[in-house]
C-alpha cells in the first residue's frame, strides 16, 4: 500500500504547466481538458449554495473518487465546517461536523497551507476517526488540498477513496490543486456577489424607508395653517430620528412640535414614527402642551426599545391673540427674533427631562406673547453641533447671528439657516440629522 505523500503547494499556473507538459501522455491530455472545462463549470453560477454543491460533484467526477468533502473556514470561530460532503455516508457530514485548525488531515492542511496525499490514513496519528465512527464510512485514502484566494486560505478540499485504485498519486494532486485554485476563486467571487446583492437590497430597503418617513413628515409649503411656517430636514443617513409636525387643534389654535430621537438610522426612524403617531392621537385630547407631553411620555415610557428616548419642544399657537404656550422635554431652547429690535434671544422657559425615560416625569407650561412679524426658531442639535473640518461646532450664537437680518418669510429664514450650515461644514462629514422649523407670526 502506498504511504503518505507530502508535496509543496503549487499555484494553479504551475499546475497547468505540469498538466500540459507531457504532450504524449493520454491521461495528461485528458486532465488538461478537464481543467480547461472546470472554469466554465464553476463560473456557471454565482449562488454560493449551488456553487458549493457543484464543486463537490465535479470533485468526485474529476478525481474519480468515492467521496469528496469541502470544508470552509468559519471567520468567527476559526474552525473548519463541513459545508458539503458527497458520496455514500459522506452525505451525513453536511453542516454536521466542525474541525479545529490543526485537527485531522483537513485541519493540518488548513493550518499549514500545504497539500497532502495520505494513502494510509488509519496509520496516521493525525487522522480523525470520529467522522468514520459517526457515519460508518471507511476512509482508505485522502487527497487534501487548501483552497486559496488572494493569498488567503478559505478552506480545504478533499477527495476520499479513489475508485479502482489503491491510492492517490502526485499526478492526482496536480490536477486537484488546479481545481481547488479555480474553486476558491469561484467561491470568493460568489461571496462578493452575495455581499453586493445584500448591499443593493439594503439600499433599496433604506430608499423605501426614506420615502415612507418623508411622506410621514408634513409638507408645510402645501398646507394653509393661517400662519407662516417652514420646516427643512436633512438626515445624516437615509433615514433619521428628527421629527416635526403641525396640526390644527381648532379654528384658532395650532399645535407644533419638533423633536430629536436618541440615536440614528433605522431604529431612530421607527421610534420617530411611533412618537408622531402617538402625538397625532393625543394632541386633540390635551388642554395644553405640558399636559400633552405628560400623556405622550406615559405612552413612550412603556416598552421603550433599546433605552431610546426623545427630546421634544411642543407649542400651541393661538392665532387670534398671538399667544404661544410651550413646554420642553429636554430639548434645545427656542430662539425668538423680535421684529421690534431684530435681536434674537433665547426663550428661558422651565425644562423637563426627555420623553420615554420614566412615566412619572412632570412637564412645565410656559407662555409668551408675540407681535406681528416676530419669528420663532426651533431646531435640533444637528444644527448647532454641526462641525467644520477642524471639528469646530456651529453653535447657537452663530444661529442667532444668521437670523438677525429680517427675512420676508419663514421659508427664507429656514433656507438661510441651512445654507449657512452647509457653508460652515463644507468638506466635513455630516454627523447628525439636521432639522430647523421656523414660525413667523
Amino acid at each position: 500500500m502506498k504511504k503518505n505523500v507530502k508535496l509543496p503547494a503549487s499555484k494553479s499556473s504551475k499546475a497547468f504547466r505540469k498538466i500540459g507538459a507531457g504532450k504524449e501522455n493520454p491521461r495528461t491530455i485528458a486532465n488538461l481538458r478537464k481543467v480547461l472545462a472546470l472554469t466554465g463549470v464553476l463560473n456557471s453560477t454565482l449562488k454560493l449554495s449551488e456553487l458549493l454543491a457543484l464543486i463537490m460533484k465535479t470533485s468526485s467526477e474529476v478525481m474519480r473518487s468515492e467521496a469528496a468533502s469541502l470544508l470552509l473556514i468559519d471567520e468567527i470561530s476559526k474552525e473548519l465546517v463541513f459545508r458539503v460532503a458527497l458520496g455514500g455516508k459522506g452525505a451525513e457530514l453536511e453542516e454536521k461536523f466542525r474541525v479545529k485548525m490543526g485537527e485531522g488531515i483537513a485541519g493540518a492542511v488548513a493550518a499549514s497551507g500545504k497539500p497532502e496525499i495520505v494513502n494510509a490514513p488509519q496509520e496516521d496519528s493525525r487522522f480523525a476517526k470520529r467522522f468514520d465512527d459517526s457515519t460508518g464510512f471507511v476512509t482508505r485514502a485522502i487527497l487534501c488540498v487548501p483552497m486559496k484566494a488572494k493569498g488567503k486560505i478559505l478552506g480545504v478540499l478533499q477527495a476520499v477513496n479513489p475508485l479502482k485504485r489503491d491510492g492517490f498519486c502526485p499526478e492526482d494532486l496536480e490536477l486537484f490543486e488546479t481545481f481547488a485554485d479555480q474553486a476558491a476563486l469561484a467561491i470568493e467571487n460568489a461571496r462578493l456577489h452575495g455581499e453586493i446583492v445584500k448591499q443593493e437590497k439594503a439600499k433599496q430597503a433604506l430608499k423605501i424607508a426614506h420615502e415612507i418617513q418623508q411622506n410621514f413628515l408634513p409638507d408645510l409649503t402645501n398646507r394653509q395653517y393661517g400662519i407662516d411656517l417652514c420646516a427643512l430636514t436633512l438626515p445624516a443617513f437615509d433615514v433619521g430620528g428628527d421629527l416635526y409636525d403641525v396640526i390644527s387643534l381648532d379654528p384658532n389654535r395650532l399645535g407644533v412640535i419638533l423633536g430629536d430621537v436618541s440615536g440614528k438610522g433605522v431604529p431612530a426612524a421607527l421610534y420617530m414614527v411611533r412618537a408622531m403617531s402617538e402625538y397625532r392621537f393625543l394632541a386633540p385630547q390635551a388642554k395644553n402642551p405640558a399636559e400633552l407631553l405628560t400623556l405622550l411620555n406615559q405612552r413612550l415610557s412603556v416598552n421603550s426599545p433599546f433605552g431610546m428616548f426623545l427630546t421634544m419642544v411642543c407649542l400651541v399657537i393661538d392665532k387670534h391673540t398671538n399667544t404661544i404656550q410651550y413646554s420642553s422635554a429636554g430639548h434645545l431652547p427656542i430662539l425668538l427674533r423680535k421684529t421690534a429690535n431684530g435681536v434674537p434671544e433665547i426663550l428661558k422657559g422651565a425644562q423637563s427631562p426627555p420623553l420615554g425615560l420614566t412615566a412619572e416625569t412632570a412637564f412645565f407650561l410656559n407662555t409668551v406673547h408675540l407681535e406681528t412679524g416676530d419669528a420663532l426658531f426651533l431646531y435640533t442639535d444637528g444644527v448647532i453641533e454641526a462641525r467644520d473640518k477642524r471639528e469646530k461646532e456651529y453653535t447657537i450664537e452663530r444661529l442667532a447671528e444668521c437670523v438677525k437680518k429680517e427675512a420676508s418669510s419663514a421659508q427664507e429664514y429656514s433656507e438661510r439657516i441651512f445654507e449657512d450650515v452647509r457653508r460652515f461644514t463644507a468638506g466635513a462629514d455630516q454627523h447628525d440629522d439636521i432639522t430647523a422649523l421656523t414660525v413667523v407670526i
